[in-house]
């Protein structure tokens, strides 16, 4: 039985992109391929092929990268020599697609790390703290009629006093959402399989990394997995990580481009995205959430300080309400 065309070419295609992702030292990305090269590996009849292909992912796993890529040149160089001419552009920009693909992914995960630890400490804020604020907010308002009922002909007093009540509902509103869907508690082990299965089902499902026939679905479970991650819900994750990993896959655009136009434009378009990405890490870096969170060291140490304080503030706002 001699392989189909079709396997063969897969099987090549996957070659090319260990070959580019040993170039970038994305080690979890090559982790992945592995296993995809394994897979497409089994497909192919021609066991002299197979052997080659066995020996080449012995070093990979061996961390040989060295001798990998010497191996994996070596038989692409053979296989390009039987297969037709491919413009050297095209290839050069097919790496260039697979080296900013891992880039994007890269920089996506660091604004997804940065996003979380912006709504953990949020979270945690509104939990510990946000019961002593709304009582003071609650004060304050009624501090604010009083003042308004005293002055009936001074219109800066009723302002006062609407812009009081609408605080108290807007943060009463926002408390009781976040009381109502808390997020669940993992152990670090749970938390590291979350951010890790988080990040591969990240690199897969993207928008801007999927084939475009995918992308509707692929963005489906993108949103839902990041929901998932930001609630601590490790079951869905796993579900969404299982649903990738044992049914068919996506197809990536840095897979499936060939035409020269096209991957021009999408070299254009994923460095456009990068700096998009660049923009958003930078802005976020340099807020004033990011930055007072960045300069607290300890969160418990934190959060009984600034409790004790607002106790405290508490106490005399209830004092002069109540005078």
């Amino acid at each position: 039985m001699v392989s189909a065309p079709s396997d063969i070419t897969i099987l090549f295609k996957r070659l090319e992109i260990l070959q580019n992702l040993i170039t970038v030292q994305d080690a979890e990305d090559i982790e992945y391929q592995v296993g995809k090269l394994e897979k497409a590996n089994e497909a192919v009849s021609e066991s002299d092929l197979a052997a080659e292909v066995d020996h080449i992912l012995l070093q990979v796993k061996s961390k040989a990268y060295g001798n990998a890529m010497q191996l994996i040149t070596s038989l692409l160089q053979q296989y390009n020599s039987i297969t037709r001419w491919i413009d050297p552009e095209v290839r050069g920009l097919q790496a260039e697609v697979t080296a900013k693909s891992a880039l994007i992914s890269s920089l996506e995960e660091e604004l997804a790390e940065l996003e979380k630890l912006i709504h953990d400490f949020e979270l945690r804020h509104m939990q510990e703290l946000g019961y002593l604020i709304l009582n003071m907010l609650s004060l304050k308002s009624t501090l604010a009629r009083q003042s308004a009922m005293h002055h009936p002909y001074n219109a800066s007093f009723r302002d006062e006093y609407e812009k009081a009540i609408e605080e108290e509902e807007d943060y009463r509103g926002t408390y009781e959402k976040t009381i109502d869907n808390p997020s669940q508690d993992l152990s670090d082990d749970e938390m590291a399989e979350l951010k890790s299965k988080f990040k591969k089902i990240s690199k897969l499902t993207h928008p801007d990394l999927v084939d475009k026939r995918f992308e509707e679905e692929a963005t489906g479970l993108f949103i839902k997995a990041k929901q998932a991650k930001d609630k601590n819900n490790l079951a869905v994750i796993n579900e969404i990580w299982e649903y990738l990993e044992f049914g068919k896959p996506f197809t990536l655009k840095m897979e499936s481009l060939t035409d020269l136009e096209e991957l021009r434009a999408e070299t254009k378009r994923l460095y456009f995205l990068a700096e998009q990405l660049f923009h958003k890490i930078r802005a976020i870096k340099t807020s004033d959430a990011y930055l007072t969170i960045a300069h607290i060291e300890d969160w418990d140490a934190y959060f009984a300080d600034t409790k004790q304080k607002l106790n405290i503030e508490l106490e005399t706002l209830k004092r002069v309400c109540y005078a």
